[in-house]
């Protein structure tokens, strides 16, 4: 299955989901989401919170059944957790040495 490296929610995968947003770079990433049933898994929030509250509003447009109820945060750059305050009530997973440095932004922390 081809994907375009276009903005927006790609499904990958029966419902594997990929966003995007092109050209990647600084201030850019990207996010996954696993949904099965009413649930969904999230991999990472984006840079800001702007681009992570249009990441969510497209899940919810694109899958308005689904519910995030896990994060997971692979790694502890910005880029990949800034948004998660948006999420104050899911579980969210991350390594202990990333959420360690996680705590330690205290401009972003809310893990």
């Amino acid at each position: 299955m081809a994907v375009p490296y276009t903005l927006g929610l790609h499904e990958i995968a029966p419902d594997t989901y990929a966003y995007l947003q092109p050209n990647g770079s600084w201030g850019l990433s990207n996010a996954g989401l696993i949904a099965s049933g009413d649930e969904a898994l999230l991999v990472d929030t984006l840079f800001t919170v702007p681009q992570t509250r249009e990441l969510l509003d497209a899940v919810a447009r694109a899958l308005p059944h689904v519910t995030i109820g896990t994060l997971v945060n692979s790694h502890s750059d910005g880029d990949h957790w800034w948004g998660n305050q948006l999420l104050p009530d899911v579980v969210t997973i991350a390594s202990e040495a990333a959420a360690a440095e996680m705590r330690g932004d205290h401009l972003h922390a809310v893990v």
